[in-house]
């Protein structure tokens, strides 16, 4: 029963709404301008530290290269930072373009190729921020920085001012790169969350099904097909009554030109709404391949209303075959 349940959820009672993708997507933009500003408040900080330092370096000549060197491993550090930064970001522009694509589906979702493309967004979603946010993490350590400015007390030991300088660099350097990776694990949490609530407007994996049910009575009309150009097609009566459903069988009776046959019939629905059904009694044989609407048509019918597609009919030797559509009374 979980099987069939599951299924209709993911058909009609899709827990995504335009209002829950627009929810994601105000986060993931939301953390990803904290993002951009933590990066701006690092590298605004680290520079005024970097100047601090060298204030108190003056009258130091000595440790000039120790300080040309920490100057220049900074400023490496600091672009790294960057770029992987400028990597991770554009997620939250695909995460606009994709919650535009998700919210077509939610109007329109009978639309299997926009679906396709939906499936084409999550995936994409998927590695948009996991190599980035790995490398930021893995730039983000301050060891070869806090040895450079340890190098620089080592050699004043008794300038008090640089020392201060140093741990105040040391603090904000670690406690800002810090926030810059947390927030930018919460951006990528956040592209996360909306990608999950894009993957179940993906296409329908079909799969056999009772949902929509196709139990009642179904009225409409065979056309056979014609002979040439329009020629010599017939349109013939048509019904198909079902009093029971399972996953392989349909139990009712099939009439065509008047010609019927009731018993439990070989069939098969799928989540798609795809379906057939095949009979064989005594001098006729049914066959039908069709669909059911498993979406409320434009009209307002409820999804199981509405059945048509091909099928042939032999009865006695006689063949006949063509289009069927048929609605639920």
């Amino acid at each position: 029963m979980s099987r069939f349940i599951q299924s209709l959820e993911r058909r009609a009672l899709l827990s995504v709404s335009t209002t829950s993708l627009a929810s994601e997507l105000s986060n993931v933009t939301t953390d990803a301008a904290t993002v951009k500003a933590d990066l701006a408040t690092l590298q605004t900080t680290a520079k005024a530290d970097l100047k601090a330092i060298q204030t108190d370096l003056k009258g130091s000549p000595k440790s000039g290269g120790l300080f040309g060197k920490l100057q220049s491993d900074e400023n490496k550090w600091l672009g790294k930072l960057k770029a992987d930064v400028t990597a991770l970001l554009p997620a939250a522009t695909k995460s606009a373009t994709y919650v535009k694509d998700g919210n077509g589906v939610l109007a329109t979702p009978n639309n299997n190729a926009l679906r396709q493309k939906v499936k084409g967004d999550v995936t994409a979603l998927g590695s948009a921020t996991t190599t980035p946010l790995a490398k930021l993490m893995a730039d983000s350590s301050t060891t070869g920085l806090t040895t450079d400015l340890n190098a620089l007390t080592s050699a004043n030991p008794s300038n008090t001012a640089l020392s201060g300088a140093v741990t105040t660099a040391k603090t904000d350097l670690n406690n800002l790169s810090g926030k810059l990776v947390s927030d930018a694990g919460k951006f990528a949490t956040a592209v996360g969350a909306l990608k999950t609530d894009l993957t179940s407007l993906e296409p329908i994996v079909p799969v056999p099904t009772t949902n929509p049910s196709l139990v009642g009575d179904y009225k409409g009309t065979l056309k056979t097909k014609a002979v040439a150009f329009g020629v010599g097609s017939v349109t013939t009566g048509f019904e198909l009554n079902i009093t029971s459903q399972t996953i392989n069988s349909l139990t009712g009776t099939l009439t065509v030109s008047g010609s019927s046959n009731s018993g439990t019939f070989t069939a098969s629905e799928l989540s798609n709404g795809n379906f057939t059904i095949k009979t064989t009694g005594t001098g006729i044989t049914i066959t039908l391949n069709g669909s059911v609407n498993v979406f409320t048509t434009k009209t307002g019918l409820a999804p199981g209303s509405v059945i048509s597609g091909s099928g042939s009919v032999n009865i006695a030797g006689f063949s006949i075959s063509g289009s069927f559509i048929a609605t639920k009374m």
